[in-house]
Parts: C-alpha cells; sequence; structure tokens
C-alpha cells in the first residue's frame, strides 16, 4: 500500500501542475481583456455643425411676439453657413465639420447633426454649433418646421464637451440664451429677444456673421487681452459693435417689425462659468537665421520652412500641441555659419513642443572660420569663432634638426613677426605662416661625414702600406 502511494504521488503532483497551466493559458485572454490600457495623450479637436436655412418649406419666415406672420425673405444662411465652415476647416479639418444646408436643415437634420457632436466630442474638444436662418421667438426655423429651444437645449445636453459654444444669426436670437446657455454652454446671438437680425447685400451675409468671421482673421485686433488666444468673448466683443455701426446708417430709414432698425448682439455666460472658453490661439515664429536662403530653417509637424517664408505665423485651435524643430548650425557662406543659442524664453532645446499662444524667436550666433595655414611646425587656432571675438593662434618658430625651418612671420588677414597673435573675427580670416630654411646643419652634417669617410680611407691606405 505505501509503495502505491508513494507512486500515486508523483501523478497526482503532476495532476496539478498540468491543470494549473491550462486554467492560466485559458484565462490570459479573459486578464488581457480587462487590463486597463495605459492612457495615450491625446490632442483636443475641434467639432462643428454649420446650419443654414435659406429656403424653407414654410413661406412664412418670420413672426412677431403676437405670433403675426411676416412673408420676409433672406438670401445668404447658407452662404453664411458655408463659409464660416470653409474659414474654420484647415483649423478642424474638413472631417470635424459637418454642413447642414437648406431642405437638409430639418428637424430630423438638426437632430442627427448634434447627435453627430456628441457621438464625436471629448470632454476636452470643442464643439461649435452654429445657425443661419429664420426664427420665431424661441422657436429655430429649420426647412420643415420649428425647433424649440428647450428641445435644442436637450439636445446639446449629450455632448460631453466642457466647451460649447452655440452662434446664431438670426431673428430674436436674444431669446434663446437662457435654455441654450445651460450646461456651461457660451451663446453668441445676433439681436436681441425682440429683434431683427439683418444681412447686407455688399457683404453677401448677414451682417453679424461677416463680423464673426473677419474677427477670426483680424487677429490681433480681436485679441483684446493680447495673451496670443481668441475667445468666444473676444470674437463677440469684436463683432458686437461693429454690427451695431453697420445697420444704423443703412437700414435707418426701412420699416421694421422689431421696434426699430437697430441691432443689438447679445451674449449670454452661464453666471457660474469661470474663464473664457479660448477658441484659436495664434504662433509667430521668427529667427535670427534669415540669411541662410537655400536651407530649412524651421520644420513645424513636419513642414519645412525656408528663411523667405519667415516670419510664419499659424492658427491652431487653442489647446492643441505643436512641434517645432530647428537646426543647431546653418552655413550662411564660406567660412561663415550660425550656430543656436536659444529661445526668447531661454529654452536651449532646438527641438521643442509650442503648446501655447505667443511669439517664439530662435536666436542664433554669427561665426567666422580662422584658417592657420603652415607647411612647417604645428599650427594652432584653427577653428570657428563668435563674430566680434578676438582669436589667439600661433606656430613654433623651429622645425626640423637637420634641415631647419625658421619662423620669419605672418601672412595673409594677419601680417607681423610674433609666434603667437591675435586678430579680431570680424569675417572668415587666413593667415599663412612664412618660413626661412636653414641648412647650416645639414651643411656641417655633410662635412663631418666627408671628414669621417676621409679619415676613415686615410687609415685604410696606411694599414695596407704596413703590410707591404
Amino acid at each position: 500500500m505505501a509503495e502505491y502511494r508513494n507512486r500515486a504521488m508523483p501523478k497526482k503532483i503532476f495532476s496539478v501542475l498540468l491543470l494549473s497551466v491550462i486554467l492560466t493559458a485559458l484565462l490570459m485572454p479573459i486578464q488581457a481583456l480587462y487590463t486597463p490600457a495605459l492612457a495615450e495623450p491625446f490632442e483636443p479637436e475641434l467639432w462643428a455643425v454649420m446650419i443654414g436655412v435659406t429656403e424653407r418649406r414654410c413661406p412664412f419666415c418670420i413672426f412677431d411676439e403676437e405670433w403675426n406672420v411676416y412673408p420676409v425673405g433672406i438670401k445668404y444662411p447658407d452662404d453664411d453657413a458655408r463659409d464660416l465652415a470653409l474659414q474654420l476647416s484647415p483649423i478642424a479639418g474638413d472631417d470635424h465639420i459637418k454642413l447642414v444646408l437648406n431642405e437638409q436643415a430639418t428637424n430630423a437634420g438638426i437632430y442627427y447633426a448634434v447627435k453627430w457632436l456628441a457621438e464625436n466630442a471629448g470632454a476636452d474638444d470643442t464643439v461649435l454649433l452654429y445657425f443661419s436662418g429664420h426664427s420665431a421667438p424661441q422657436n429655430l426655423g429649420s426647412y420643415d418646421y420649428l425647433v424649440s429651444d428647450w428641445q435644442l437645449a436637450e439636445w446639446l445636453d449629450c455632448i460631453h464637451s466642457q466647451k460649447v459654444i452655440v452662434i446664431l444669426d438670426t431673428c430674436y436670437a436674444g431669446s434663446f440664451g437662457n435654455e441654450l446657455g445651460q450646461n456651461g454652454r457660451v451663446v453668441l446671438m445676433s439681436c436681441q429677444q425682440l429683434e431683427s437680425s439683418l444681412e447686407d447685400r455688399e457683404l453677401g451675409h448677414g451682417v453679424f456673421t461677416h463680423y464673426i468671421m473677419q474677427a477670426l482673421t483680424d487677429f490681433d485686433s480681436t485679441d483684446t487681452n493680447g495673451n496670443y488666444e481668441l475667445s468666444a468673448e473676444e470674437i463677440f466683443d469684436y463683432a458686437d459693435p461693429k454690427t451695431v455701426d453697420e445697420i444704423v446708417a443703412p437700414f435707418a430709414n426701412l420699416p421694421a417689425f422689431s421696434g426699430g432698425n437697430l441691432q443689438h448682439p447679445t451674449l449670454y455666460i452661464p453666471p457660474y462659468k469661470f474663464g473664457e472658453i479660448n477658441l484659436l490661439m495664434k504662433v509667430i515664429f521668427h529667427t535670427e537665421a534669415e540669411s541662410a536662403s537655400d536651407t530649412t530653417v524651421l520644420t513645424v509637424d513636419g513642414k519645412s520652412y525656408l528663411p523667405k517664408e519667415l516670419p510664419a505665423s499659424f492658427a491652431w485651435l487653442s489647446g492643441t500641441t505643436h512641434r517645432f524643430d530647428i537646426p543647431l548650425q546653418l552655413s550662411t557662406g564660406e567660412g561663415t555659419r550660425l550656430v543656436f543659442t536659444s529661445w526668447n524664453n531661454g529654452d536651449q532645446s532646438s527641438s521643442r513642443a509650442v503648446s501655447g499662444g505667443g511669439e517664439y524667436t530662435a536666436s542664433y550666433n554669427t561665426q567666422y572660420k580662422l584658417t592657420v595655414e603652415s607647411p612647417y611646425g604645428s599650427p594652432k587656432g584653427s577653428g570657428w569663432y563668435d563674430s566680434g571675438s578676438k582669436a589667439t593662434f600661433s606656430i613654433d618658430t623651429n622645425d626640423g634638426k637637420i634641415i631647419q625651418h625658421i619662423f620669419t612671420g605672418w601672412s595673409g588677414d594677419y601680417t607681423g613677426g610674433e609666434a603667437t597673435a591675435v586678430v579680431t573675427m570680424d569675417k572668415p580670416k587666413t593667415v599663412k605662416a612664412n618660413w626661412q630654411t636653414n641648412y647650416v646643419r645639414l651643411y656641417l652634417l655633410i662635412a663631418g661625414l666627408i671628414i669621417v669617410v676621409a679619415g676613415m680611407m686615410a687609415a685604410v691606405m696606411m694599414r695596407k702600406r704596413n703590410t707591404l
């Protein structure tokens, strides 16, 4: 019995080990499935829906506060949406902007466009919803009906982004602020709640939209706090007075149901909202390496720039990061080069990440090459020196043991007889050591050899005579 147990024990151990291996193999995919992946850094993105409704199925387009109907036509909402999308596409990317125009802008079309935003925009992304067209108080005029402010607000609530901007260029725009401004959304509205929103034939756009687009291109004027960032508030502050000024003169004598030919844009910011929602940032690159005419002096996100393309200005989505690479050295001519020293903030890395607006200048020192030439000796001092610096060069005054070379002075970009000298490096320079050859030691050596040989020959002759 004991022998049986001793034989059975290794079998049991082997079975347990085998079972453990099998279970481990089976559980590995499950564990891998539930192992949390390391979070990869990602860049914030801009997602936008642009809605323009010029044509409507309903022929009645404008209503007053008593719901009286005014069949007033408009021409430019689809152009407004299309042109604003074109302006933002280099920043957001075409696949991040959805255009919803005319017959596409039904109630269902608007719902699915907002749903598309909710499905794609992350918490750190920026979301922009733009609408141009007719409206009634607290009701946007879709192609086939009306979208109420509370309904649109419910759709927008599904968006997880912390940065949501709504721009309305429509009559009664101010009546939408309270609902659409919930959950931290900022709303730019083209007029107050009982006013109309007007177009301008010469501008070819709604007046408010025209100046919104102008604010994006006139960055320096819009950036009132000078931080190289454009916020939704700054964009509004730019468009607001210009819209009012544009409306007063050309439309002062036209009848209007809104109680006057005035249009006063209005801005809604939730009272608990702290800080501005920055939409764009501007980065300007300067360099002191502009003399390198045919050499890449800057690479931004893989794209190269030549000196003639500088200073380079970039408009990017706020919060994004971009890579700047510059060369450590640049040849600007024979014996002349530029050597990178630092950025204007003291950073000495030639490759850096730029994640904020501002002006970035790469500083370079000009260096000149000193060439010390000599057929003899061991010249010292050849090399590169900063412009304006002092370069010391030298040579041994004697060279050779039998045939001597004696240093007589320098020629070229420096003349003088000192073995060690100094020049100011204000251009590439070449100095040459001049020598005089001294054969005295050679002559003495030859004479000595002759005397030795003659003495040896005389000794041989004497031995021969003595032998005879």
